[in-house]
């Protein structure tokens, strides 16, 4: 963790670097050029009228005298008249010297100011001149030091409640790894450090609650197969001891329906965990209302008490994204438990709202109590009067609306029994 903040550090400071550099390189070149001209054109004027002032002393009395020391003193700026030939000016520089005009020579911060003196062959020497760097010497390094230092106060200031986040969160990784489920970190903030707080702790919610179910499900699971276990250990003992023909055919008869039981409950067991990791494909697309009708002429040849009611033709398509055979599982678990607890009728409709389509099966037996209403849907919960089945087709019914972001809810029927309301998005 120490590692990744030192890294900060130093990516930054490289940066700070680098920006130096190039600024040195392409910026105050410039701003040298401004300034020099800056003092050109500030300079020139009381330049020019020196040197005016230098060629009247000339004309009145034929030489220069002692000005030039004077003005070094009054001015505290070097003072000097030279021979023209001895000025270190380009050709460029001479013309315009020529011309009259004050010229600047030199680095910026060590300037020379030339001006040339009428009918002599001299020329005014002015400089260099007294300036100085801002950022030079000392104070550059007590500025520089002072601009590190509270560079690396905001630096620390800032990264210091991260740093604390991130050590909550591995050490909130690292007892989920030890198992401690009920770990979780602090989400002490909105920024994506507080988002990723967030997730871990909701990845350990559902961590929690899938181990939970997953151990719930195999003690489910372990007393569902109990039962026709013995049940097979208790009819082959009984062929066995028969001395009958008769009795040992009851015998390996009842042996036959504790297979096929089992046989139906691994075949549920492992339609639930398929559809665990089942994922919704994206290309899957089918219109409900053939899938059902033809679902419900096949259920209504079969013997029931109650009579089954299929949704009317329509010309409108419903289209959801879900498999055809998912769909006709699911669809016929909830007609089948329906008619099992249906007194005469059992009701079959679509609907569309906004983006969702749909499918309704209600019934007119007793319905289910409003406390059974959610847990219904977990593996293997049974009414206390539900004698039949393994407690696995609703369970069915809801993961296969859950891998496609649909949902089924269990309400009141207005036919006096229960209403199962399947969806999925459009």
């Amino acid at each position: 963790m120490d590692r990744l903040f030192l890294r900060v550090y130093l990516h930054i400071f490289a940066g700070v670097l680098i920006a130096g550099l190039a600024a040195r390189a392409f910026v105050i070149p410039r701003i040298n050029a401004q300034l020099a001209r800056n003092l050109e054109v500030s300079l020139a004027v009381p330049v020019g009228l020196m040197a005016e002032l230098f060629e009247a002393r000339y004309r009145e009395h034929g030489d220069f005298g002692g000005p030039a020391e004077e003005a070094s003193k009054r001015f505290g700026v070097p003072v000097a008249l030279i021979p023209q030939a001895r000025t270190p000016l380009d050709a460029e520089g001479a013309e315009r010297l020529a011309r009259g005009q004050v010229i600047r020579e030199g680095p910026v911060f060590a300037s020379m100011l030339y001006a040339r003196i009428e009918g002599t062959n001299h020329v005014l020497q002015v400089g260099p001149l007294p300036l100085m760097f801002p950022l030079g010497g000392a104070r550059g390094g007590a500025l520089l030091l002072l601009f590190v230092g509270g560079l690396s106060l905001g630096i620390f200031a800032l990264l210091r409640p991260v740093r604390r986040q991130l050590l909550d969160l591995r050490r909130t990784a690292e007892a989920l790894g030890r198992g401690e489920l009920g770990a979780r970190a602090q989400v002490g903030s909105r920024d994506v450090i507080g988002a990723l707080s967030a997730a871990v702790n909701h990845m350990g919610a559902e961590l929690q609650r899938s181990i939970t179910l997953r151990d719930e499900l195999l003690h489910n699971t372990s007393h569902e197969l109990r039962a026709p276990s013995q049940r097979l250990h208790f009819s082959l003992a009984l062929a066995r001891e028969a001395s009958e023909p008769d009795a040992r055919e009851q015998a390996f008869d009842r042996v036959e329906r504790s297979l096929s039981e089992l046989d139906a409950l691994i075949d549920e067991l492992l339609t639930y965990a398929r559809l665990k990791a089942h994922g919704a494909r994206k290309e899957a697309r089918v219109d409900v209302r053939p899938v059902l009708a033809a679902l419900c002429e096949t259920l209504t040849l079969l013997p029931h008490k109650a009579v089954l009611a299929a949704p009317g033709p329509d010309e409108e398509p419903l289209v959801v994204r879900v498999e055809a055979r998912l769909i006709e599982r699911a669809t016929s678990n909830l007609i089948l438990n329906a008619l099992r607890h249906a007194n005469s009728r059992v009701q079959v409709s679509l609907s569309r709202e906004g983006r969702a389509i749909h499918i309704h099966v209600d019934d007119d037996g007793p319905g289910i109590p409003l406390a059974e209403r959610e847990r219904i849907f977990e593996p293997f919960h049974r009414l206390d009067d539900e004698r039949h089945g393994f407690g696995l087709g609703l369970a069915i019914v809801h993961r296969i609306a859950e891998v496609h972001g649909g949902s089924v809810r269990a309400l009141g029927s207005a036919l006096g029994g229960a209403r199962f309301t399947l969806s999925f998005p459009a």
